[in-house]
């Protein structure tokens, strides 16, 4: 049976035209490559906007830290204007104030104001290290976009990125690991000790108030 004319992949893995009984004249068509190039040995994988992208973090949790320390302050406050027996009742106004005090505090807007900073800023950082990888020999970085999802969402994809470019990229994402790590640890502790205290306190102002 003769295989119909049609254009075909030929022995030597070239896609060629096919005429019914030979192949044709044309020069072999090469398959198009998915690989992308890679970079010579030693280009340099390192910017000054990585590490900005990776630290911004560490700016945002010393925020969170101050406003965690006056909001648990305020609960105290709060839990103090809170009647324990039936001889007095809530001062509502009190209580409202307590409350407000205890999650509007100053820290509140530094964090918050910070929180919007530090994600505009990793954008812009994530298109600056974007840039300077393609002028250093790497084709389609990471897209920088990504960013708009998470820092740690760019930092891995561009960690992949360039390791199937030829590239040497570890310490970036080692350092973005071990902040998220002891952020994540910081934070158990914190609850730990926040609820350890809250029932303490509770305790001693029962016992004080039966007294």
């Amino acid at each position: 049976m003769t295989t119909p004319a049609g254009w075909y992949v030929d022995d030597k893995g070239a896609t060629r035209s096919w005429d019914g009984s030979r192949w044709g004249e044309d020069s072999p068509v090469a398959a198009p490559s998915t690989e992308f190039p890679s970079v010579p040995e030693g280009t340099s994988t390192t910017t000054v906007w990585v590490w900005l992208i990776v630290l911004l973090p560490v700016l945002s949790a010393i925020a969170t830290i101050g406003y965690l320390v006056q909001m648990q302050q305020g609960m105290f406050d709060m839990l103090a204007a809170v009647p324990l027996d039936d001889s007095s009742s809530l001062d509502v106004e009190r209580f409202i104030a307590t409350e407000l005090n205890a999650f509007l505090t100053p820290w509140y807007l530094v964090l918050t104001l910070s929180g919007w900073v530090i994600y505009g800023l990793s954008v812009w950082f994530a298109a600056l290290d974007a840039r300077q990888l393609t002028a250093r020999g790497f084709d389609r970085p990471f897209p920088w976009v990504w960013t708009f999802l998470s820092s740690l969402v760019y930092v891995i994809g561009r960690h992949v990125v360039i390791r199937q470019r030829g590239g040497r990229t570890l310490a970036p994402l080692l350092v973005t690991i071990a902040i998220q790590v002891v952020v994540l640890l910081a934070a158990s502790v914190w609850a730990s000790v926040f609820v350890a205290q809250t029932f303490e306190t509770v305790f001693w102002m029962v016992t004080t108030r039966q007294m």
